[in-house]
Formats: structure tokens, C-alpha cells, sequence
């Protein structure tokens, strides 16, 4: 039943990450026609919409565990949905999209040293090879199989603000996993959505005030939907599905997948083609999860991020964490 569960995690996790990537995919080319944090508000408005039919039969039973732990829901709001994708959209506007790939595997690595400092999970050497595979698989989609265009990488202003975005996703999926056991999965995306706007509001009304007003192109309608409903509503009820059946180390060994899968969806929606350093680059990024992530004597996943029926925090309870 335990393996099942774990399946399921890592199932959750991928859903979420090619969810992530087809957003990489189709938002990178409105970062000038809509300002970052209307593109962020926007998106989370939608998402917010989706989520508020499935939160509301729960609001009762889970408004005591929300007002107790208002805090913790507040840091998560800030972190998850306000800071980090306005940090990445504001990155768009001035760093290039090799640039943006390049630091798309901080997030997991940032996950491991905190998980460490943290909660004391060690960094084991399977840990580390795995690590340093699925490295060379990106390097080698990124280089395009030329390692010459590495070499050739000038980094910009909006670099800052990408680490920035990927730091704060690195302390959301750490942190997620203390998520209340009173508050459901549903009430718990609600309440961070609707927090996460709120605090959006102040740079909302800056950009107003100051910028021009984004152009509703077809393209920019259509980065929107996606991302409120596909990589906010749908990608996060996954991600918090599977940090809390895998842990924030597993699930962040997943999201190293994200450049081959905005890879092969630029195939798709971009009509690009398929080379060698793809299937290579591919091959190397599933190997080193696999490593990272598979116990050898079992063939299972090998990680035990929480005990049956307790949360992280020591709190006993009947439910997921």
C-alpha cells in the first residue's frame, strides 16, 4: 500500500513538472506585452476560481486550522505564489532563455542543502551521483551538444531575479510538507491563492501606476489560461500531493526533468526538431532521477521523507501530511 502511495507521488510530482514546462514553453514570449505582476495576479486569479468549488464544503472544518496557523499560510503565500513566479517573469523581460534553463535545476539542489541543514536528511553519495548525471543530461540539452555555447553564456540583471524565483520554490516545496493536518489539500490551496493576492496587490497597483497596460493578445488570453488553470490550479494540487507522499528531495529530483520535457513540448508546439543531444540529454536526466531516487535491493522508491500517520512536525495524525 506504502509503495502504491509513493507510485502515486512520483506520478504527481511528473504531472507537475510537464505541467511547469509547457508553461515555460508559452509564457517566455509575453514577458513585454503584460507586466509581471499582472501576469502573476491574473494567473492566480484563475486559479483561485478553479480551486473555490472544491474548498468551500471544506471551509468549515478547515477555518480552525487556517486562523491557527494564518502564518505559516501566509509565508507559504508569499513564497509559492506571490514572489516566485513574479520573480520569473520578471526575469523574461531580461535574460535569455538558455540563461533561464541554465538555472532551472538550482531549485532541487537548493532543496537538498536545506533539507540537510533542516530536517537532517543526509545528502548520500547515491544522492550526489544522481545529482551530477541529471546535470550533464541538462548541461548536454542546453549546450545543444556543443559545450562551446556554455563557454559563450553571458549572464544579465534578470539572472538574479531567476535564482531568486528558483530560491523561493526550493523553500515552498521544503516547507509544504508541514502543511496543518487540519486544513485539507483543497482549503490549503485556497487559502495560500488567496493570500498570494492579496500580497500582490501593492506591486499590482505600482505597475498600474507606473507601467504601460498589457496588450490581451490572443497569446498573452492564452498564457494566462494555462497558467492559471494548468500550472497554478492543477501543477500545484499535484506538487502537494507528492511532497506529501515522497518528500521535498524526491519530488525536487523530479523537477530536474523540467528541460526535457520543455524540450520535447518545443517540438511539438514550436515545430523544432529532435536531435541527438535531445535523446542523449534525455537519457542522462532519467537516469541520474532514477539513481537518485530508486532504492537498488528493492527497485523501489528509496526515500522515507515521513512516517505513516505523523507529520513532520511531530503532530500525530489520521490523514496525509
Amino acid at each position: 500500500m506504502r509503495a502504491n502511495a509513493k507510485i502515486r507521488g512520483y506520478l504527481a510530482a511528473l504531472g507537475a513538472t510537464i505541467l511547469w514546462a509547457g508553461n515555460f514553453v508559452l509564457a517566455r514570449g509575453v514577458a513585454h506585452e503584460i507586466p509581471p505582476v499582472q501576469l502573476n495576479f491574473w494567473r492566480w486569479s484563475l486559479a483561485l476560481a478553479c480551486i473555490l468549488p472544491l474548498a468551500l464544503p471544506r471551509l468549515r472544518a478547515d477555518w480552525p486550522g487556517m486562523r491557527k496557523n494564518w502564518p505559516y499560510l501566509a509565508a507559504m503565500a508569499f513564497v509559492g505564489v506571490a514572489a516566485v513566479n513574479t520573480l520569473i517573469y520578471k526575469a523574461g523581460q531580461t535574460t535569455q532563455s538558455l540563461n533561464m534553463a541554465l538555472l532551472v535545476p538550482t531549485a532541487p539542489i537548493i532543496i537538498i542543502v536545506l533539507s540537510r541543514m533542516v530536517y537532517g536528511e543526509p545528502i548520500t553519495y547515491r544522492r550526489l551521483c544522481g545529482v551530477c548525471v541529471v546535470l550533464a543530461g541538462v548541461l548536454a540539452l542546453l549546450s545543444r551538444g556543443d559545450w562551446r555555447r556554455l563557454a559563450a553564456v553571458t549572464f544579465t540583471p534578470g539572472d538574479v531575479w531567476a535564482l531568486g524565483g528558483a530560491a523561493c520554490f526550493a523553500v515552498y516545496s521544503l516547507f509544504i510538507r508541514n502543511r496543518p493536518a487540519a486544513v485539507s489539500i483543497e482549503g490549503f490551496n485556497a487559502a495560500m491563492f488567496a493570500a498570494g493576492l492579496v500580497l500582490m496587490l501593492p506591486g499590482l497597483a505600482w505597475e498600474a501606476a507606473v507601467l504601460p497596460p498589457p496588450v490581451w493578445s490572443a497569446p498573452v488570453v492564452a498564457a494566462v489560461l494555462y497558467a492559471g488553470v494548468g500550472c497554478s490550479f492543477a501543477a500545484y494540487l499535484l506538487w502537494t500531493k507528492a511532497i506529501a507522499a515522497i518528500g521535498p528531495v524526491p519530488a525536487g529530483m523530479v523537477y530536474y526533468s523540467l528541460p526535457l520535457f520543455a524540450a520535447i513540448e518545443s517540438v511539438v508546439v514550436l515545430n523544432e526538431r529532435i536531435a541527438l543531444f535531445h535523446i542523449l540529454g534525455g537519457g542522462l536526466i532519467v537516469a541520474g532521477i532514477l539513481i537518485a531516487t530508486v532504492d537498488r535491493a528493492s527497485g523501489r522508491p528509496g526515500l522515507r521523507p515521513l512516517k505513516a500517520g505523523s507529520c513532520i512536525s511531530g503532530k500525530k495524525t489520521d490523514g496525509e501530511c
